[in-house]
């Protein structure tokens, strides 16, 4: 079962290093472009799997050794938690109780934010300029899960190594400048403001309660 489990491997959050270094050259107009392609990618590879994460939930799970072949292999999941997953291609068999443990803690619950997830894995694919990717990565990670329509947790601590706070006072103090790509300000300001109104207990801290 170890052997089993130890296939499944999840893509780590982004670290904030590498996203700051990214924003502060787009605010000099010097937008690193090998920068732009390794947090695009980081970022399409996290929203993947939790999409994959999404689907399994729903009853469709990807059999995690044929997908480190270039295979798609799906095992349509129907019972409850001790149901034994097993592969028709390749003979990949866990629990789905042992499944669920290898993502717990992880932030890669999907919650409320499929759709935006999503958006950025089909943007990202179709961005061609660096630029058009930089509005990509911008975009999701200043995003939120909505729960009756409402903003709630933010989707940067599913995409951003770190704890809740963490990244959002990291993400408040991201560099802009007059070099910075266009669009990018605007999403700053609208995160902002919809933090402000998010139905998430605890999310704000005093700055943003006192309206700063």
């Amino acid at each position: 079962m170890e052997e089993e489990r130890a296939e499944i491997r999840w893509p780590p959050r982004v670290r904030k290093d590498r996203l700051r270094r990214l924003y502060e050259s787009d605010a000099r107009g010097l937008l690193d472009e090998e920068l732009v392609e390794d947090v695009g990618y980081a970022l399409y590879l996290r929203c993947q799997a939790i999409l994959t994460i999404a689907e399994a939930r729903k009853g469709r799970v990807k059999c995690p050794r044929c997908a480190h072949d270039g295979k798609v292999s799906i095992i349509l999941r129907k019972g409850g938690r001790d149901e034994v997953l097993q592969c028709p291609e390749c003979a990949w068999s866990l629990t789905w109780h042992e499944y669920q443990k290898s993502y717990k803690r992880r932030q890669l619950n999907p919650g409320g934010a499929v759709e935006i997830f999503q958006a950025f894995v089909q943007r990202f694919e179709r961005a061609r300029s660096p630029r058009e990717k930089m509005l990509a990565i911008d975009r999701v990670i200043h995003e939120f899960h909505y729960y009756n329509q409402a903003p709630s947790r933010a989707t940067g601590v599913n995409l951003i190594e770190g704890r809740l706070t963490d990244v959002l006072a990291f993400l408040d103090t991201l560099t802009y400048g007059e070099g910075s790509t266009p669009g990018t300000k605007v999403t700053q300001q609208e995160w902002r403001s919809k933090l402000k109104t998010t139905i998430w207990p605890g999310i704000l801290s005093a700055r943003y309660r006192d309206g700063d």
